[in-house]
């Protein structure tokens, strides 16, 4: 059995046959961080390894589910070095969270999204296997605000989701939409006013931890052999991306506009 580290940016319960995993900087509106990567990737991992634990939550501490990475710690996200690593390599580093650590896990994960959902925040959701969300919840891709592309695999799920002319629109203006839009498009299952989301939530988890789980485990593996070659290759494809436009002067003037609350000036290199 896995043996669960003290986690220290995530809350851990269990609740009956249900895993409650809850991003927990509240005041950073549950921005990533190094130390978030590092418990979300070994909270899925727990969750997984645990055979009492029959369907699992992913939701948010305070107003925020996620709200992408927490700029002013670059070390939150995946380093060039790591990026250089799995694209030459093929590993994965043992702290960094990546789509595998969501898909792989053979019992379904609602997600609960009670408030900001953006950059990393959004991509997470999409390797979910249901979305919830309050009508408080917003949704975007940001990436483009740093210069950089879709993380989680969002370039291929996203266009699955709501096709391709809406993706692209989304990705390429990093426009922010409410929980209406995102339900009219086909991004989140169900939308519920904030004080009824996870007693909603819950309910769902519950049934589905009542269901069969071998059925259920293989439902949703050949679900996922469906597209899993194109999904490899696109997340391939998105690391080596993704490594070029980390070293570009674009993203580092993205980052430190952000930082400096002023608009960036790109020049293409």
């Amino acid at each position: 059995m896995f043996m669960c580290p003290e986690f220290k940016t995530v809350l851990y319960e269990k609740k009956n046959a249900v895993a409650v995993i809850t991003l927990n900087r509240p005041k950073k509106l549950n921005a990533l961080n190094s130390q978030m990567n590092k418990d979300i990737k070994y909270a899925f991992k727990e969750a997984k390894e645990d055979k009492e634990i029959r369907s699992i939550v992913l939701t948010g501490a305070g107003r925020g589910f996620c709200s992408g990475a927490d700029v002013s710690d670059f070390s939150g996200g995946v380093t060039l070095r790591d990026f250089k690593k799995m694209t030459e390599e093929g590993v994965t580093p043992e702290t960094i969270i990546t789509p595998y650590d969501l898909l792989d896990v053979p019992k379904p994960i609602i997600a609960a999204v009670n408030g900001v959902a953006v950059g990393f925040g959004m991509n997470v959701l999409l390797n979910c296997d249901i979305i919830y969300a309050s009508e408080d919840a917003t949704f975007g891709e940001f990436f483009i605000r740093m210069a950089v592309i879709p993380d989680m695999n969002g370039s291929l799920l996203l266009p699955m989701l709501v096709g391709i002319h809406k993706a692209k629109e989304l990705i390429f203006t990093g426009d922010r939409i409410d929980a209406n839009e995102a339900l009219r498009i086909g991004l989140v299952n169900k939308v519920f006013p904030a004080n009824q989301l996870m007693s909603e939530t819950m309910k769902l988890a519950n049934k589905l931890a009542e269901g069969p789980p071998l059925a259920l485990a293989m439902s949703k593996k050949i679900i996922h052999e469906g597209f899993k070659k194109v999904y490899d290759t696109m997340l391939l494809k998105e690391l080596q991306y993704q490594t070029k436009l980390y070293t570009t002067r674009d993203h580092r003037e993205a980052a430190m506009a952000f930082l400096e609350k002023r608009k960036p000036k790109f020049k293409g290199k």
